[in-house]
């Protein structure tokens, strides 16, 4: 979890729609109203920055969320990730090359 401060989200304006759509369908929560508010206000705008909420709210936004479509599980996806924090880039490690094993008569034609 992040500390206290807010929780900025970029979505796209396709996805507001979605979400304020979604939304209807969501079982009531509290802060559901200001959420309401908040994308009303995001869709209205002539232009889309970061929507931002109060953590605890988009916290319980994103458990209670129900994704009916592509958009609103993408923004679902996208609110998560933004208030758990990206999570650990997990990176491969490379196998250990090994040398090949030489034999008796290899050894001393390589000295």
């Amino acid at each position: 979890m992040r500390p206290e401060g807010a929780v900025r989200v970029l979505w796209t304006r396709a996805e507001l729609l979605a979400l304020r759509e979604a939304i209807e369908v969501t079982p009531n929560f509290e802060g559901r109203q200001d959420v309401r508010d908040i994308l009303r206000t995001a869709v209205r705008a002539p232009r889309i920055g970061e929507v931002e909420f109060a953590p605890e709210i988009a916290e319980r936004l994103g458990n209670r969320l129900v994704p009916v479509d592509l958009a609103t599980a993408t923004a679902r996806a996208k609110l998560l990730r933004a208030v758990r924090g990206k999570p650990r880039r997990r990176v491969a490690v490379p196998p250990r090359r090994t040398q090949p094993a030489l034999g008796a008569g290899a050894a001393q034609a390589a000295a």
